[in-house]
């Protein structure tokens, strides 16, 4: 057994460099929740070398705010202008001793779903602005393989997540097939031209709590989850297109205590915070569940507007997106509130051109649904052979 501090430097200080030094800029957008990272920002050294935190080729990168670090943010760094990159605050930067671990072993340890679940439960700090401590990394104990051993770990896993990513490729090709077919039949919905009526988001709903953020402090609180009961859906589960299945749960008490932020079939949930606007319509197959605080729920009057269409309009018309973008604000992460979504401006087809689109999407989720079951399988494969490396 080890400790993270004893095979790795974690947050290493900048040595210091010349001002005029080109070197890689890299926010929290730039890393992915997949090991993706894109050091194409260029900044010089005087411009990064205050406020932000320093690191080089082979460094892992590990968000330690909510909810980026629940939803897996990290990454290698590498290809960095000069070897050096410099990045947000909201990394903790663990720099691998070449003697005992390798960097792609360490960043399977950080991105493995164990270790995550319990460096959520160490966070510190406001609702909101938890972050995973030092300490934590620090005294964290690992059951340490010898290199030639983590190296045939790592390559499995590899493998693997190649096969994941390309699952993941043609899902994302079939949405951009989608998304093609939405410009197609409704054009541009950004052009001042635009023949549809326009309304506000808030109007495509029945009743103005329709659009409603989930319950906040000690409505939902983290010590009253369950190992089963009634789903909490969250951002993880938006993000993955409600392909991927809740992890807390509430008593059926707790949830009727809560019903007034309920979702359902045909309800879109959007991410409040973090990936803002990202959404999704939940699926007819779950039970009714609970939206987490970092969620908003949008049921709208679907005898007017479908769902579906909705939906994919928030995802694609440049005019809501950019809406959507001008009224998100925070200090550390941007955000969006309820009544400023209520207030976002779309547009409303006729029906019939809704119904067209919506069974053009229905026979594209066909196919998504075949790739989405291999996909499937792959993770299953993945988590057992974390569990095996790492357990």
């Amino acid at each position: 057994m080890a400790r993270l501090k004893d095979i790795c430097t974690i947050n290493p200080k900048s040595p210091g460099f010349q001002d005029e030094l080109t070197v890689s800029f890299v926010p929290m957008p730039k890393v992915g929740e997949n090991g993706e990272f894109d050091p194409s920002e260029i900044k010089t050294y005087q411009e990064v070398k205050k406020g932000f935190t320093y690191f080089q080729n082979g460094d892992v990168l590990f968000a330690k705010i909510t909810p980026c670090m629940e939803n897996g943010k990290g990454a290698i760094a590498q290809s960095l202008e000069n070897g050096v990159g410099f990045g947000s605050t909201e990394f903790h930067v663990l720099r691998p001793f070449p003697k005992y671990v390798t960097s792609k072993w360490l960043f399977y340890l950080l991105s493995w779903e164990t270790f995550r679940n319990e460096a959520e439960k160490s966070m510190t700090g406001s609702a909101g602005q938890k972050r995973v401590p030092k300490s934590f990394l620090d005294e964290y104990d690992v059951d340490l393989p010898d290199i030639s051993t983590q190296e045939k770990m790592t390559d499995a896993l590899d493998k693997t997540c190649y096969l994941i990513s390309l699952r993941k490729q043609q899902i994302a090709k079939l949405d951009e097939l989608v998304k093609a077919r939405f410009v197609e039949m409704f054009g541009d919905l950004a052009d001042p031209c635009c023949k549809f009526k326009k309304c506000t988001l808030a109007e495509t709903c029945l009743d103005a709590d329709d659009i409603k953020c989930g319950p906040f402090g000690t409505q939902l609180s983290k010590d009253e989850y369950q190992n089963e009961g009634i789903a909490v859906w969250e951002i993880p589960q938006i993000n993955n297109g409600f392909t991927s299945k809740p992890t807390h749960f509430l008593t059926i008490e707790k949830a009727e205590q809560l019903k007034a932020y309920s979702i359902e079939p045909g309800d879109i949930a959007m991410s409040r915070k973090g990936n803002v606007g990202k959404c999704g319509v939940f699926p007819d197959y779950y039970e009714p569940g609970i939206i987490h605080s970092d969620v908003l729920r949008i049921r709208v009057d679907s005898k007017r507007v479908i769902p579906c269409f909705m939906m994919y309009q928030l995802h694609f018309s440049r005019a809501v997106q950019y809406q959507i973008e001008t009224v998100s604000s925070g200090a550390i992460m941007a955000g969006i509130n309820v009544t400023k979504l209520k207030q976002i401006e779309v547009y409303v087809p006729e029906y019939e051109l809704q119904q067209r689109f919506s069974g053009f999407v229905g026979k594209v989720d066909r196919q998504k649904l075949t790739i989405q079951q291999s996909l499937d399988k792959l993770e299953v494969l993945r988590k057992s052979l974390m569990q095996e490396y790492f357990g």
